[in-house]
């Protein structure tokens, strides 16, 4: 059988701490940033075309992958580390942090550099 998404998507996204917070007695504390672990089924593509893609500002944007995914993954920001595991091998495919992100109508593609 022939297997759509051959690879795993693996990333941490780091939310930073949204600012100083007062108890009820008055003392200030910082809340400590949280990591958020995303995993999924995706299908990436290295050195695809010649590396670049035209978006609709007029802005190329230099990558090495093109990885793509379902429309319910988290959305990943802009410099995200991304790691892609072959399912079938178990090694890594490719590393990369996120340069553009976008959801489609039925398939979210996210570039790597």
């Amino acid at each position: 059988m022939i297997k759509k998404r051959i690879h795993t998507l693996k990333a941490e996204i780091k939310t930073s701490a949204s600012g100083p917070v007062t108890d009820e007695h008055g003392k200030i504390t910082f809340p400590e940033s949280e990591t958020k672990k995303v995993e999924r089924s995706c299908r990436a593509e290295s050195n695809t075309v010649d590396g670049r893609t035209v978006v609709e500002d007029g802005v190329n944007y230099d990558y090495s992958y093109l990885v793509f995914t379902d429309i319910e993954i988290e959305s990943l920001p802009v410099n995200t580390s991304v790691e892609i595991l072959d399912d079938l091998r178990g090694d890594v495919f490719g590393k990369g942090v996120v340069v553009k992100f976008e959801r489609g109508q039925r398939v979210t593609r996210i570039w790597l550099k």
